[in-house]
């Protein structure tokens, strides 16, 4: 099976999709989700999670260069477990997207794109939404249109990148849950 990049805009369900997909592929896969990894290792005090913590909760994208790292280990364990990887929140620019291929190439891997489509209304809705059940310090309206604009300026063109080099898989994610994960499970097939 071939690594899976999960791209969308905040608020599309990436999350909720993943979780689905690694219960249903079970032990076959591992899950790397950059935001939630920065997230639990911002309250430990140290250089690294001090400067992402300042600009996570502003809501802008944290460098390339401090992801680049936690990837390639993520690739790592993978490769020493014999898995396939499923990833959310990596590569959001260009210039991860450039080394996230060069990786895939280095270790010898595929892959496939997986791109959740909503519209940025929605985002919102969703967002804010999600805000009211679950507490994080970057669901916040300035810090979700900082992000959004981050979204339109960074990762959609590297969504255009992939579509341009490589097959992407684009599905609705303004349906119910279950129906965008059988969307989702019959295009991986």
């Amino acid at each position: 099976m071939k690594d899976i990049f999960l791209l969308g805009i905040q608020g599309c369900g990436k999350g909720t999709q993943a979780k689905l997909l690694l219960k249903h592929f079970e032990w076959k896969m591992d899950y790397l989700e950059m935001g939630q990894l920065f997230r639990a290792n911002m309250s430990n005090d140290n250089i690294i999670w001090n400067f992402c913590k300042d600009i996570v909760n502003a809501g802008e994208l944290v460098p390339p260069f401090v992801s680049f790292g936690r990837y390639e280990i993520a690739l790592q364990i993978v490769q020493w477990k014999n898995v396939t990887l499923m990833t959310d929140g990596f590569p959001r620019s260009i210039e991860q997207a450039k080394f996230m291929e060069n990786m895939i190439e280095k270790y010898n891997r595929d892959f496939v794109v997986i791109h959740y489509e909503l519209s940025k209304q929605k985002a919102i809705e969703r967002i804010l939404d999600r805000a009211k059940k679950e507490w994080r310090a970057d669901d916040n309206e300035e810090s979700i249109k900082v992000r959004l604009a981050a979204f339109e300026n960074e990762t959609m063109p590297v969504i255009d990148y992939f579509k341009e080099k490589w097959k992407v898989i684009s599905i609705d994610a303004d349906n119910q849950i279950e129906d965008i994960f059988e969307e989702t499970i019959k295009l991986l097939d």
